[in-house]
């Protein structure tokens, strides 16, 4: 069994790939969920980033949809499916799972819930979480690959659970939601000269709309918040892998480096590293030139892999020598586009490099 193949042993459900933007993220999440059914699993890939870029990897011309499409089987007996997320759907579809059908009727005329769902980016980042946990919990498979956006972003989906339960706390929200009595006297009455200043900033329409959604919004408070919860359980769970993907570049693996610092505040630090567009290693092939410019050509390869290999080291150190897994996937002359350059990064992936 090579390093890979632990990966995919019995218990992992999710692989969460991180990395910076132009890194081969996408292809790599996609080629990974072409050796996760190879090996005879269930598999689904899902992007949470809106560019088409997955579907592209993919050779999709008529893109993804929100619910996971069936792509094709393996002679393991896996399988291999790809979805992208749609805020408006994943939202409307959690409402009317979790509230009578004149409350989801009522919520889904709601002018600030309409806003929310259509694209407002903490909305986004919350509902990635909100896909990852039904998919997690889809009978139809043994494991989710997740495609994230750039490193900023992916942080603010993994915490974006944890500020939907400290929203569901604060105060003002308590107000706006009609629940403040009591001892919360003082506080409901600066609360609602707080809301009336506001409302002649922006409006009292807006401020209307929004007293009316947390109304609306308050029976379901109790199944978001159990759900943020399972969320944030899952990820830090062993069940999740998290790859990190890089390229060999120093300040590409600088900004790995940070990366995975952060996610290793969030007890997340990433258990595998795919360093893309590496140059190739040629080993005792290199031996077999004869020619003087062949060999000088050699010698310059060689000392590009070494410098290249220096300049991911300081990532293995951070992560671990024992914990981290290193997969080199050399680079194609040109973009991977297209089935034959996904088979390429899969065999190294399959591999283990």
């Amino acid at each position: 069994m090579n390093q890979f193949d632990s990966i995919f042993l019995v218990g992992t459900r999710i692989i969460v790939c991180v990395g910076s933007g132009g890194v081969g993220k996408t292809t790599s999440s996609a080629a990974l969920g072409q050796v996760a059914a190879g090996k005879g699993l269930r598999t689904v890939v899902v992007t949470v980033d809106p560019a088409r870029r997955l579907a592209d990897a993919l050779g999709l011309a008529e893109g993804l949809t929100a619910e996971p499409q069936f792509l094709h089987g393996s002679d393991a007996g896996g399988e291999l499916w790809a979805m992208m997320l749609d805020p408006r759907t994943t939202f409307d579809r959690v409402i009317a799972a979790e509230a009578r059908p004149d409350l989801a009727a009522k919520i889904g005329k709601n002018r600030l819930y309409n806003n929310f769902a259509n694209g407002m980016s903490g909305t986004h980042n919350y509902l990635a979480t909100e896909e990852l946990f039904r998919l997690s919990n889809d009978e139809r498979f043994d494991i989710v690959v997740v495609d994230t956006p750039p490193s900023t972003t992916v942080l603010d989906i993994i915490d974006a659970p944890g500020r939907l339960v400290r929203l569901i706390d604060n105060r003002i929200y308590r107000v706006l939601s009609g629940r403040s009595s009591g001892v919360m006297g003082v506080m409901t009455r600066m609360a609602n000269r707080f809301v009336r200043t506001l409302a002649s900033v922006i409006g009292a329409d807006v401020i209307d709309d929004a007293v009316e959604f947390f109304g609306l919004f308050k029976p379901l408070e109790q199944g978001f918040r159990d759900r943020a919860v399972a969320v944030e359980a899952l990820l830090a769970g062993d069940e999740t892998q998290v790859i990190l993907v890089t390229t060999p570049r120093p300040d590409v693996v600088a900004m790995a480096g940070s990366l995975a610092q952060d996610l290793d505040e969030r007890s997340l630090m990433p258990d595998t590293v795919i360093v893309n567009m590496a140059h190739p290693d040629l080993g005792e092939d290199a031996e077999d030139f004869d020619d003087t410019r062949d060999i000088e050509a050699v010698q310059r390869l060689r000392r590009r892999v070494e410098a290249e290999r220096r300049a991911v080291d300081p990532l293995g150190s951070l992560i671990g020598a024992e914990a981290a897994r290193l997969i080199w996937v050399p680079a194609l002359a040109g973009d991977v586009h297209d089935s034959a350059g996904l088979a390429h990064v899969a065999s190294y992936l399959r591999a283990g490099g």
